[in-house]
């Protein structure tokens, strides 16, 4: 008694004491488990469900978690299966055995779906209450296993968000007395799922991690081959669009990282994948390119036909403007339609990203100007790392062209039109560099012969340049001599008499 004195006059906890905190702890814990079960499985039904301190009670008919089987596995669980769907018959006498019909369908979804069976709890768990915390044990793991996969919004981490009243902690507490068993361990649910999944399974999450991983390197080549594991089961892949992939996937890895950030939280908590993108958000990314181009490449093919037409006809036209001079993938490419029109107004946010964007012009730091201009807040053009140097440096000579006639910055407006072609630029001086034929034929259509002109005179400007970039009026000059040299080839081939036969 005397220890005990003492303990309370210096502020320290008896072990009585810290053992009870301790339960207390275990309480609330458990709750925040509970509450983030019920707002997930709100967010995939699209319905209300019951308070946390009463969800157990009502998954025990197993009405809930039979829904849940039919919206991921409908074929499995369809609604004329689920018994009691209103749940009438349950609020009129309570739990039925047929209701146990219910848990078995969801158990049935599961397998279905592949969620490894380490997790399923049995049916007597939930129907007779032996052990609800593995059922709320399993939704956690439910949820973590359709998310990795893109096909359930992600479970939302509640600990230390979520108020509960002393007696309802209490309450939990005696509850959870009566199952008399350890609380399963929910912050290892990620490693537990990663270490059960099959052989075929554990190579799609391998796949997909090795796609996040080159991503992140910005290196395309590394990223392309990725990309083409079979592994990672991706589909419509086309060889000349890896770059737009490549810039694609790293500014949707980008805000995906920044919504992870603002959520806060313990990194150690965090589940690998809310920074990381899954497979499903990766094709759909590939997706978009694709159909993006499919529209650009037919919008160039009339700039193309213009352009041409002074070698065909053999007549020289009119001083083309730069839209006809320049193949229109300069101006139209691929990531281009992914653009939204720049803002007329511009809010807080943006007005702080633009403001960043012109402090680091007026550094030395290309690479941290890119970052800038990656902004998810400026919703500018896909902007291409490889090509910092060209942004920063051409940016900067606007910025002081700028500052010479009226302000030392860029709006919003100005800087997305910038952007839009120093993008387009970037990817020209790509293809040069890599005398990549097959993507300029594609996004051109035009014959090889012509590619191969622009390719040669565009890459012997590029060495006179010491390899750096060209800039948009370097390709203007080039592509301008290479139709000069064709129509001059054209002339002379014209004026060769043909020879007599006979």
């Amino acid at each position: 008694m005397a220890v005990q004195a003492d303990d309370h006059q210096h502020g320290r906890l008896t072990a009585e004491e810290m053992d009870e905190q301790r339960l207390q702890n275990v309480a609330y814990h458990y709750l925040c488990r509970l509450e983030e079960a019920k707002r997930w499985m709100e967010a995939c039904l699209g319905e209300e469900l019951p308070a946390p301190t009463e969800l157990e009670e009502a998954l025990r008919n197993g009405v809930i978690l039979a829904k849940l089987g039919h919206r991921f596995a409908p074929s499995v669980v369809s609604r004329k299966k689920i018994y009691d769907w209103e749940q009438l018959r349950y609020k009129a006498v309570g739990v039925e055995f047929r209701h146990t019909d219910n848990i078995n369908h969801w158990r049935n979804a599961m397998m279905s779906l592949g969620l490894p069976s380490i997790f399923h709890p049995e049916t007597t768990d939930i129907y007779d209450k032996k052990n609800m915390p593995r059922a709320v044990y399993c939704i956690h793991a439910l949820s973590l296993y359709l998310y990795r996969r893109g096909l359930a919004p992600q479970i939302t981490d509640l600990c230390g968000k979520v108020k509960f009243t002393v007696e309802e902690i209490n309450n939990m507490r005696l509850e959870l007395d009566k199952y008399g068993l350890q609380l399963p361990a929910f912050h290892k649910i990620g490693g537990i799922l990663s270490n059960e999944l099959s052989v075929d399974e554990a190579a799609v999450h391998a796949a997909v991690i090795a796609i996040n991983e080159a991503v992140e390197s910005r290196d395309v080549g590394a990223t392309a081959e990725a990309l083409r594991n079979p592994n990672a089961q991706l589909t419509d892949l086309q060889e000349a669009l890896m770059s737009v992939y490549q810039a694609k996937l790293y500014q949707a890895k980008q805000r995906k990282e920044q919504q992870a950030a603002s959520r806060g939280g313990p990194s150690a908590e965090k589940d690998l994948y809310e920074e990381f993108l899954t497979r499903r958000e990766i094709q759909n990314n590939i997706n978009v390119v694709n159909g993006e181009s499919v529209v650009t490449v037919n919008r160039w093919s009339l700039t193309s036909f213009k352009m041409l037409s002074t070698w065909r006809t053999g007549k020289p036209a009119q001083t083309p403007r730069v839209s006809e001079m320049l193949p229109l993938w300069l101006r139209c490419v691929p990531h281009m339609s992914d653009c939204v029109a720049p803002r007329a107004c511009v809010c807080v946010t943006v007005q702080a990203a633009l403001d960043g964007v012109n402090q680091s012009l007026r550094g030395s730091d290309p690479q941290h100007t890119v970052s800038c201009l990656m902004s998810s807040d400026l919703q500018l053009p896909t902007v291409f790392p490889c090509g910092a140097s060209l942004y920063h440096k051409q940016l900067q000579l606007l910025q002081t062209h700028a500052a010479q006639v009226r302000s030392p910055t860029r709006t919003h407006e100005e800087l997305f039109v910038a952007v839009e072609m120093l993008s387009a630029v970037v990817l020209v001086n790509q293809a040069v560099e890599e005398v990549d034929e097959m993507t300029m034929m594609i996004m051109m259509t035009v014959t090889v012969n012509i590619v191969r002109r622009y390719l040669w005179c565009l890459s012997g400007m590029k060495q006179s340049a010491g390899r750096e970039a060209l800039t948009w009026n370097q390709l203007q000059e080039g592509i301008k001599l290479a139709n000069t040299n064709a129509l001059a080839q054209h002339q002379r081939t014209s004026q060769i008499p043909y020879a007599k036969l006979g």
